[in-house]
């Protein structure tokens, strides 16, 4: 069943931001002018003290949010050596700042896991996974798009999911009989794999909420690949293997990152993601960027943002990233009168 949302007055859109570094008494003493309903942060930077000092600082029932990154990350390269994945054509699977990591890595997995145990024992609202899907480095207007994982490890699994052997000589021999054979089991294998790491920790989650009272009760959200089922040859479940439809029964809130200049598109392309994000059936909270990146966004282009973002049948905005935007003190006002 999909469903549906009533438009939103605008005093009533939530309001959010991300702070991309620990924040300290300028980013918290900002983020204070914007009247937010939530803000975001990496899990690695909101300790105890952290969320405290925002509790007391920002306005009374603010919602404190963490980021958890999953599936890349150069730190679990170094401490995973065989993390790295392996691309059917032998592509680099880093590219400038992104590490892709295998999703199949059980250390990797309970990593995860332990954060999250680790998360729900502090004064948190919500707990959003990040990286949860295969290496692709999408934030391009062209993405830099790898056919992974061909591990030794995920082809062993592979081969137990089918219950038979890959055979082949070379690993080019058995990347052709999967694509050539076992095309639609590879993508259900892979989908399934992410989807059973966001089971894992709605396990989790579902636990927690059982034993707390309803204000301390924990939100589960995704951070969402902006691609349609019709881009990239259905990439969004063959490359990166998120698929919606399973993944709409485990979350509370999906936030699909909308940067439209780092995707090189036009800003009504916003407006065109909230309403394909509508039919997951899932409350959304989309993110918009504030970095110049690719290009230049105008003040008036950001406004825009804004509003295609913010607009029904979307819940809400996060303006991503909060440092960014205490540079630009036009869109900060801008921001700021917004979200009065």
């Amino acid at each position: 069943m999909v469903i549906r949302f009533g438009r939103l007055k605008k005093n009533n859109m939530h309001k959010s931001t991300f702070f991309l570094m620990k924040p300290d008494g300028n980013s918290i003493g900002k983020a204070k002018e914007l009247n937010l309903d939530s803000v975001f942060a990496s899990h690695k930077n909101l300790d105890e003290i952290v969320i405290k000092t925002l509790r007391e600082n920002l306005k009374s029932g603010i919602e404190i949010n963490a980021e958890v990154g999953v599936f890349a990350g150069k730190d679990l390269w170094d401490k995973f050596p065989d993390v790295i994945p392996v691309e059917a054509g032998g592509k680099e699977p880093a590219r400038g700042w992104y590490y892709g990591v295998c999703p199949s890595h059980e250390g990797v997995r309970n990593e995860c896991l332990q954060n999250v145990k680790a998360l729900l024992e502090r004064d948190l609202n919500g707990i959003w996974l990040d990286f949860i899907r295969y290496p692709t480095k999408w934030e391009e207007p062209e993405p830099y798009i790898l056919d992974v994982c061909y591990c030794d490890r995920c082809l062993k699994k592979f081969s137990e999911y089918l219950g038979e052997p890959i055979e082949g000589n070379t690993l080019e021999d058995k990347v052709l009989l999967i694509d050539g054979s076992y095309y639609i089991e590879w993508i259900e294998f892979k989908t399934e794999m992410i989807t059973s790491m966001v089971r894992e920790v709605r396990k989790l989650i579902d636990d927690h909420n059982r034993n707390v009272q309803n204000d301390k009760k924990v939100k589960l959200g995704f951070f969402a690949i902006p691609w349609q089922d019709k881009e990239h040859s259905a990439g969004i479940k063959r490359i990166v293997a998120q698929d919606f439809g399973a993944l709409s029964t485990l979350v509370d809130i999906y936030s699909p990152m909308l940067y439209h200049k780092m995707c090189g598109k036009e800003v009504s392309w916003i407006k065109e993601m909230v309403n394909y994000f509508w039919e997951v059936g899932k409350p959304q909270l989309p993110l918009i960027q504030t970095e110049p990146r690719e290009s230049e966004i105008k003040v008036d282009e950001f406004k825009q943002a804004l509003d295609f973002a913010g607009a029904s049948p979307s819940t809400g905005v996060c303006v991503f990233f909060l440092e960014d935007l205490m540079k630009q003190p036009e869109k900060f006002d801008t921001v700021k009168e917004y979200f009065k």
